[in-house]
């Protein structure tokens, strides 16, 4: 077995493993981008939502933009990165991420019919691209082998600094609010005020 996995017929079966869910996946991400997949048809819009599908239901949510066009282009970036030597890892990885998005989706929201015929497809194309990743093992492994290892940190801190963690967090969390409060100071000062003053108003009727 060990001989097969390291002749030139497994390196074969590999670069036509590529090929194929690299074409595939530029076809999903094409298809997207230029109104192939998703939506619904003039009938199905005129269909109260109680008598949809959550199938139907999903396909009209995931027409709106930009998510149909994120969806595409990550798609076909995938297939890219799958096609060169030097990136194939990157996509192998990538591809994981998008097709176990897939397999959820189709399996909570598709009919049984369609459920099924996706679903060993599907399984099959996760288990091509985890024989490319088994493939570029030496290239792949030693950066897992990273996890196993002792971590250093690259500073030491003292106990008492841990415990100050959450009030970082916290200070963390109310950056972008500060900066915005900022911002609408700058650029609307009166009606600024105005609205927090009320805010505060509201907070101290509530307590």
């Amino acid at each position: 077995m060990n001989k097969f996995f390291n002749s030139k017929l497994f390196d074969f079966i590999v670069i036509s493993a590529r090929f194929l869910l690299c074409i595939t996946f530029l076809s999903y991400g094409w298809g997207k981008l230029n109104g192939g997949q998703f939506g619904l048809n003039s009938d199905e819009l005129n269909t109260p939502i109680k008598d949809l599908s959550l199938f139907k239901i999903g396909w009209y949510l995931f027409d709106h933009q930009p998510f149909k066009f994120f969806i595409g282009v990550s798609q076909i970036l995938c297939s890219f990165l799958l096609l060169f030597n030097r990136t194939v890892i990157i996509g192998a990885l990538f591809f994981l991420v998008i097709i176990s998005n897939i397999i959820i989706i189709d399996e909570t929201i598709m009919p049984e019919t369609l459920k099924l015929a996706f679903r060993y497809r599907l399984l099959f194309y996760i288990f091509l691209c985890l024989l490319i990743l088994y493939h570029h093992r030496n290239r792949f492994l030693p950066a897992l082998n990273i996890l196993k290892g002792k971590y250093q940190p690259i500073f030491k801190h003292k106990i008492w600094i841990y415990l100050l963690i959450p009030i970082g967090a916290i200070c963390l969390e109310l950056f972008i609010p500060c900066v915005k409060i900022i911002y609408f100071l700058i650029t609307d000062f009166q009606g600024t005020v105005e609205a927090l003053s009320d805010f505060s108003k509201k907070i101290l009727s509530n307590m």
